[in-house]
């Protein structure tokens, strides 16, 4: 399939979506339509520059950028597919272009404008550190009347980069969560199994088996090192960008692990689950709340998550606490949940989390 036949393809059966921001992409009818547009964009050497967003060979999106080189300024716009929404590829991919605008290409500015009411949108620039300079009125007319813009940039200056903000790996390409590891200090760090994992998991898992047995359903698989290793094989072969449990290091030792899983709301808004859990001999030195404040700072701006939940056995005292301490919230308690007793799930907002950065 070329360029133009994906493109159009994606935009026709995103119709309904495209019809609230970007009723302009609705005019294409055919795909003869769509490869006069990709021509003349490419024909254009100061005009506008769009990029197709793939995943594993299949066009779920558009990003570009439209450079005024007399002033080094470019303004970077982005759509994606609805289905592909809350999996962070917008602002991964945002992240790199706006690498290659100003590492590569000498821009100083970047600005992006979205609607005021277009908070998915919004968030990407959010995430990615741009200040919001103001609103500007009723700039854009949509089907339903004039809207007011939000414009976000960012300066040469202000620019952190991609790789240090763990949105690409040194070779220019999208990172997976986890990948490369979290930092958390120069002794602390968060990563991936890896089939090397597995006697040091029997070892940790061996040592902590009454207590783990009582409060998880999964520990009394994991009977021998054999078991180990398949639970590790079974870990790798999970979708990569859909959460898996990353293993909490500290001092080059295995001392638990915790689990960040991605879902999709009905109202299609994306949140995600924590667990965790660690040794019996790390508890109290406070490793598993920085392990879990590390991982949801990391979680929030990769998957676009609107929240954040927690569930927690009721009498897994430590477990609360570790919860509450980190500002999650009672949201319900489901009666009978597991084997043994109550479960209480915590939850916290992306925004909540953000305002309350300063004191977790």
């Amino acid at each position: 399939m070329s360029d133009a036949e994906g493109l159009f393809e994606l935009i026709n059966s995103n119709r309904a979506h495209l019809r609230e921001w970007l009723p302009g992409l609705l005019t294409v009818e055919t795909v003869e339509q769509e490869r006069k547009w990709l021509q003349e964009r490419i024909t254009d050497t100061g005009g506008e520059k769009p990029l197709l967003i793939i995943i594993d060979k299949n066009v779920v999106g558009v990003i570009g950028a439209h450079i005024e080189e007399q002033n080094a300024v470019a303004e970077v716009g982005y759509w994606l597919a609805e289905g592909q929404q809350g999996r962070g590829i917008t602002t991964r991919s945002c992240a790199a272009i706006v690498d290659e605008l100003l590492r590569v290409q000498g821009m100083n500015r970047i600005v992006i404008r979205a609607s005021v009411e277009n908070t998915r949108s919004r968030a990407v620039p959010e995430r990615l550190g741009f200040v919001h300079e103001g609103v500007e009125r009723q700039a854009v007319k949509l089907p339903n009347g004039f809207v007011d813009m939000a414009v976000y940039s960012m300066l040469t200056s202000e620019w952190r980069g991609a790789q240090a903000m763990g949105f690409v790996d040194p070779s220019g390409r999208p990172l997976t969560f986890g990948a490369p590891p979290i930092l958390i200090d120069n002794q602390m760090m968060l990563r991936r199994p890896s089939a090397t994992d597995a006697e040091e998991l029997y070892a940790l898992l061996d040592s902590n088996r009454d207590r783990l047995e009582w409060w998880s359903s999964w520990s009394p698989r994991v009977r021998t090192r054999k078991d180990a290793t398949e639970l590790i094989r079974s870990l790798t072969h999970h979708d990569k960008d859909l959460g898996s449990p990353l293993f909490v290091y500290d001092s080059g030792a295995l001392v638990g692990a915790l689990n960040v899983e991605p879902s999709k709301s009905e109202a299609n808004s994306a949140t995600a689950d924590v667990r965790y859990w660690i040794g019996g001999e790390w508890e109290g030195r406070g490793l598993m709340i920085r392990a879990c404040r590390a991982a949801v700072d990391a979680a929030i701006p990769h998957f676009e998550l609107s929240g954040v939940t927690i569930h927690t056995g009721a009498g897994n005292m430590r477990a609360r606490a570790l919860a509450e301490r980190l500002g999650f919230q009672v949201l319900r308690v489901d009666r009978g949940a597991s084997a043994t007793e109550d479960v209480i799930v915590y939850s916290v907002s992306a925004a909540d989390w953000a305002e309350n950065a300063t004191t977790r």
